[in-house]
Parts: structure tokens; C-alpha cells; sequence
């Protein structure tokens, strides 16, 4: 029998895979009583989801419309990335030392995968080396909280996807990476903390350009701020090798 807690969880990253695919727009209401009926859950897991997605500022309550799927803005970005960097530095520096033989062998082939961007499938292949390498590193941080926060918030900056910064984005984060398994395999956690931290600070602010404003969040309703729009080539509806499991009608 499925748990309520673990169908939530289900529910939650279902939506979630729904707005970061682009399927759930930016401004697109989420009735409890619609979700429940389309995924053939009671209004319990659809809540505790719709709670989840609001504690990371994915959507918010508004009047007469329930929760909406809300578009991230500039300060929301930067945000993100600060706590990214706090958390993801004490993750490598714990990290350190801790990876296998086994653990650089993957994270090298992820690298030699992603290198070639004329290579058909080099979207993917960028699109697994940062989703493996950042995983793997929270993994081996030895603190399951930390991972799991770190999880999360990795999912959302992904939602703050801009199609026009892919290729730039892809071929600096490729060369940091690299950088970041150099210095774990120097085994030296200062450095590694270091990696980690300029890789993450270069995306905020790679990111932030892109927005005119210093806050330019806005809803269906409104312009300006990065879009979760139509997944990017290689990316389908969710992240490449991600495992899912099923539960009732849940998509």
C-alpha cells in the first residue's frame, strides 16, 4: 500500500517535472480538485505537493486563483545561488576524500560524453555530467539532509532556464566541472570548497545578466524574467536518467 507521505513526494515531483518541461506555464493555476481528479489521488498528497513547490517559491496563493505556477525572477535567481554556494561548498569539503575509484571513472566518462559539442547527442550528455556531478558530490557529502536540500535546489534553479544562454552555459560549466573533479581528486577540501563555489557564483552570474531589472519576476500576466518554457533539446520531460516511480494514476 502506498503511503500518503511517499504518493506527496510523487505528486510533487510530478508537477515539478510538469513546470520545468514547460507544461505548467508560468501563470497557470493549480486547482486541488482538478490535480486530484486528473491523478486519481484524494486532495491530501495534492496539497502537501502544492506546499512543497510554494516552500521553494515555485508557486504562490493568489486571491480567488488558488496557488499559480509563478514565474522565478532576478532576486529569486541570485537567491538560489547564494544558498547553493553555502550548501554545495560544505557538501564538497565533506565530500572530499570520500569518492571511490568507482565514483571518478563515472564522473570521467560523464566528461568525455559531454565534451564534443558538435556531437548529436551533446545537450543530454552536458545535461547528465552537471546533474551527475552535483548529485554524486551531495551523495558522498555523508549528510542525507544536506543532499536532499541540495537536490531541491538544483531542481529549481534548472527552472530558470533561458534557451538563449544554453551553448554558453554548457561550454563554461563543462571546463568548471572538469575543474571540480581536479580538485577533488587533489583531495584537498579547501580547494574543492573553492571549485565549487566560483562554478556556482559564474551560473548566478551568468544568469543574472539576462535580466534588466532587479526584480523582474512576473507571471502569464505579465513580461520580463527567465522563462520555464519549452524544455531544450536533449531534456525531456524531466531530467535525463532520473528513475521514477509510480504510484496510483500518477503520471
Amino acid at each position: 500500500m502506498v503511503q500518503p507521505q511517499t504518493l506527496g513526494r510523487q505528486v510533487y515531483e510530478y508537477l515539478l517535472r510538469r513546470i520545468f518541461s514547460g507544461k505548467l506555464a508560468p501563470g497557470t493555476a493549480l486547482r486541488e480538485g482538478e490535480l486530484a481528479a486528473k491523478l486519481g489521488v484524494s486532495r491530501t498528497p495534492i496539497r502537501e505537493a502544492l506546499g512543497r513547490l510554494s516552500e521553494y517559491g515555485v508557486v504562490e496563493s493568489r486571491p480567488n486563483r488558488g496557488a499559480v505556477v509563478r514565474r522565478l525572477g532576478r532576486d529569486d535567481l541570485i537567491h538560489l545561488h547564494q544558498l547553493r554556494e553555502a550548501l554545495e561548498g560544505m557538501a564538497i569539503e565533506l565530500a572530499c576524500g570520500k569518492l571511490t575509484a568507482a565514483d571518478f571513472a563515472r564522473l570521467d566518462a560523464l566528461a568525455a560524453a559531454a565534451r564534443d559539442p558538435s556531437a548529436p547527442e551533446y545537450l543530454r550528455a552536458c545535461e547528465e555530467f552537471d546533474v551527475g556531478l552535483h548529485r554524486l558530490i551531495a551523495e558522498r557529502s555523508g549528510n542525507p539532509i544536506l543532499a536532499r536540500e541540495i537536490r531541491r535546489l538544483h531542481d529549481t534553479t534548472l527552472l530558470m532556464y533561458d534557451p538563449a544562454e544554453e551553448w554558453e552555459l554548457r561550454g563554461n560549466g563543462w571546463r568548471e566541472h572538469v575543474g571540480i573533479i581536479a580538485a577533488l581528486k587533489s583531495g584537498t577540501p579547501a580547494d574543492c570548497r573553492t571549485a565549487m563555489v566560483a562554478h556556482i557564483r559564474s551560473v548566478s552570474q551568468s544568469k543574472v545578466r539576462r535580466f534588466a531589472t532587479p526584480d523582474s519576476g512576473q507571471d502569464a500576466d505579465g513580461t520580463a524574467g527567465l522563462s520555464s518554457g519549452a524544455a531544450p533539446a536533449g531534456r525531456g520531460d524531466g531530467h535525463p536518467g532520473r528513475r521514477r516511480r509510480s504510484a496510483a494514476r500518477v503520471p
